[in-house]
């Protein structure tokens, strides 16, 4: 639905203007103050409601505003305005619902005021482009993030494990496991009880061999005296023969331990024994971060492959989507056009995208008006114009001064046509 004339009376600096736009680019030139603005501004005041109109509506001295706006669909819409703000609107042709209802149904904020979107926040233009294209990635872009910052702590974890186990001792030659030191002490404990038994009967057999010298001595001297000494003779015989067996025995006692056995291996052993547990400790160490190294990894490529697999379910959404224009996608936290975020885009692919969006949002009035046309150098305002026969949308661009490029020109609140003031 395009404008097919606009007539305005009395509405803010507009005394009497009528545009009959020819062809989809209207420029509307003028020296500032003369009215301009208020003719572009009459379009947004006639579509919306009460919201649109602003304090000071009415020319001064005039009793009330009107605009009418002819429509190529057949409607016409009529809206009367009294100085404080109060409106009257009539709208006639195919209606099928209440007046302002149906203007509704076509104001996009978009097409009266496009800078708007330059300067939205990035994650509410993103908004806007997923509702347009309905799809939302909220879900995903919450599970990817999770994931993302999973990954990002298990790859830290990774990194950090490695670099630990790299500068871990590692040990060959050594048992897997600690050795207990009470083997060895029972084996030491054992061959110093057989060497102190040893020395013992060592020391009896001294003991007993000294008395058998001395019960001979005896014996020698009751010899002697045989007589006299018979009985005592007899005692001093069996105690000869109990010490003898005592020295046979002590003998056979000191021949089975006849070896001394050594305790400097075992000792060394045990002094041994703390550095190689110290290294077994140390292997076992490095095994266990080894175990938890490869449990990090593993998550890590776990991780990578979800973020693989919501991005690939992203992208096949993103293919399937009907985006307003081609290039145009979801980009990390704004619009992305031909892979360039909007922000970075050049002015020429913004107006695209603008405009795009703006159809996209409002597909029934292609009417859009750009209030700061002053700002566009001449080659970016062919790139407008080339815009609006491309998308076959009428664009109404409000300019300072007279040139060429004007379709209408506004003086003292009244249209000056170019070619009038070219044949005077």
């Amino acid at each position: 639905m395009k404008i097919t004339q606009l007539t305005v009376e009395n509405h803010k600096r507009i005394s009497a203007a009528t545009v009959t736009p020819e062809g989809n680019m209207i420029v509307i030139g003028g020296e500032n103050g003369e009215g301009k603005s208020s003719l572009i501004e009459s379009i947004e005041t006639l579509l919306r409601g009460k919201r649109a109109i602003c304090k000071d509506p009415v020319r001064h001295g005039a009793d009330k505003a009107v605009i009418v706006g002819r429509f190529d669909n057949g409607l016409i819409v009529s809206k009367e305005i009294t100085p404080d703000g109060k409106a009257k609107l009539v709208i006639r042709g195919n209606v099928s619902s209440t007046p302002q209802a149906l203007l509704d149904s076509f104001y996009s904020e978009f097409s009266f005021d496009p800078d708007k979107f330059f300067d939205m926040d990035p994650q509410k233009r993103l908004e806007m482009l997923r509702k347009i294209v309905k799809i939302d990635f909220t879900e995903l872009d919450e599970r990817r993030k999770e994931a993302y910052d999973n990954r990002a702590q298990a790859g830290r974890d990774v990194a950090g494990r490695q670099s630990q186990i790299d500068q871990m001792p590692a040990y060959d030659g050594v048992p897997t496991r600690e050795v207990s030191i009470n083997d060895l002490m029972a084996e030491l404990n054992g061959a110093m009880d057989a060497n102190r038994e040893r020395a013992e009967a060592a020391d009896r057999a001294e003991v007993a061999l000294a008395k058998v010298r001395a019960i001979e001595a005896d014996i020698a001297k009751a010899e002697e005296a045989i007589a006299s000494w018979q009985r005592a003779l007899a005692g001093k015989q069996d105690a000869l023969k109990m010490a003898s067996e005592t020295v046979k025995k002590c003998e056979g006692v000191a021949a089975a331990q006849r070896d001394h056995v050594t305790t400097v291996p075992i000792q060394a052993k045990i002094d041994a024994l703390e550095d190689t547990n110290r290294k077994v400790r140390a292997n076992i160490n490095r095994r266990e971060f080894q175990r938890s190294f490869a449990s990090k990894k593993k998550e890590y490529e776990r991780l990578t492959d979800d973020l693989t697999a919501i991005d690939a379910k992203k992208a096949d959404m993103l293919s399937k989507a009907q985006f307003p224009i081609k290039g145009l996608s979801f980009g990390e936290g704004d619009v992305e056009y031909n892979g360039v975020t909007f922000d970075q885009a050049s002015q020429a692919e913004k107006l695209r995208v603008v405009i795009a969006m703006n159809i996209a949002l409002n597909p029934e009035l292609r009417a859009i008006c750009v209030r700061t046309a002053s700002l566009l150098d001449a080659k970016n305002m062919q790139i407008l114009a080339g815009l609006a026969d491309e998308f076959d949308t009428q664009i109404w661009a409000e300019r300072v001064g007279q040139g060429e490029e004007c379709s209408v020109i506004i003086e003292d609140g009244m249209v000056k046509k170019p070619q009038d003031e070219k044949e005077t």
